[in-house]
């Protein structure tokens, strides 16, 4: 899933590397939409988004000039929907509430080990074999998928996407959850 760099991309980070204030500007510009979206989708909180957003861009200013990210679009999705998962975590710890985003979370870690604890090398192979995974499907069932897990979509609001059933959808998560720790096994071996 990792791509090379647009020219786009490149003269972005060079704009970062240059301490130039048109970096988060056009980083605004090209990647902003996607940002506000991912973090709207975690945080269903449009105030909350935007503040994930700003943040994003100031982790992007104080961060790439180092990272040298491959794929700058990935790289800043990823921080902000960390972000908005740290902004979720500690809204939900104040009000002690349910929420469908962190079932979904919950839903995926079944398949995901706790590495977080470990010096297992294997560790880190988990992003190769979900990229693996991920490619191996066809386009609905990676569309179902990310929407849950990436974009955390309602199974109600997935459905309604696609045109489908509420019970097509989660029976298709329930068989790509499975699917998916199979995989996770098989990489481990």
């Amino acid at each position: 899933m990792t791509t090379k760099r647009t020219p786009e991309d490149n003269r972005i980070i060079e704009l970062f590397r240059n301490g130039s204030e048109d970096a988060v500007r056009e980083t605004q510009r090209l990647y902003g939409a996607y940002m506000l979206a991912v973090a709207e989708g975690v945080l269903r909180n449009r105030q909350d988004a935007e503040e994930c957003v700003n943040d994003t861009y100031l982790r992007a200013w104080e961060s790439i000039p180092k990272a040298d990210p491959d794929n700058l679009k990935a790289y800043l999705l990823r921080t902000v929907r960390n972000l908005a998962i740290s902004r979720l975590r500690s809204n939900q710890a104040k009000k002690r509430g349910g929420d469908a985003v962190i079932t979904s979370f919950e839903e995926l870690s079944e398949c995901i080990p706790d590495n977080r604890r470990s010096e297992d090398p294997a560790a880190g192979q988990l992003k190769a074999q979900m990229e693996s995974f991920l490619r191996k499907l066809s386009k609905e069932k990676r569309m179902i998928f990310l929407k849950r897990y990436w974009f955390n979509c309602s199974v109600t609001d997935i459905a309604d996407q696609l045109g489908r059933d509420e019970r097509y959808v989660s029976n298709k998560l329930y068989q790509l959850k499975k699917k998916l720790q199979k995989a996770l096994r098989e990489g481990r071996r």
